[in-house]
């Protein structure tokens, strides 16, 4: 079991573990709404299978990518509020 000695230690954890979650679905639903997967591959249903996980692990790179990207800017804007305080 990790013991989290500082609060907001584990409030910074759990803010990063939704902001994944969150941008991971986000990414999954513009990907399902607004791209048209059958011009990519042949409509068959042993394809559906392949194409389902093709879409969800692309929307998890996408979703971690831009999530890491928002941590990071709101690190960014932490450590210079409090540098210029």
């Amino acid at each position: 079991m990790v013991c989290y000695n500082n609060p907001m230690e584990l409030l910074m954890k759990i803010i990063a573990f939704s902001c994944h979650l969150f941008f991971i679905g986000l990414s999954y639903q513009l990907l399902i709404s607004v791209i048209d997967w059958t011009k990519f591959s042949h409509y068959h249903p042993e394809n559906l299978g392949r194409l389902r996980l093709f879409v969800f692990l692309l929307a998890t790179a996408l979703g971690y990518l831009v999530s890491h990207c928002m941590l990071e800017l709101l690190q960014i804007s932490q450590m210079l509020f409090f540098e210029f305080r």
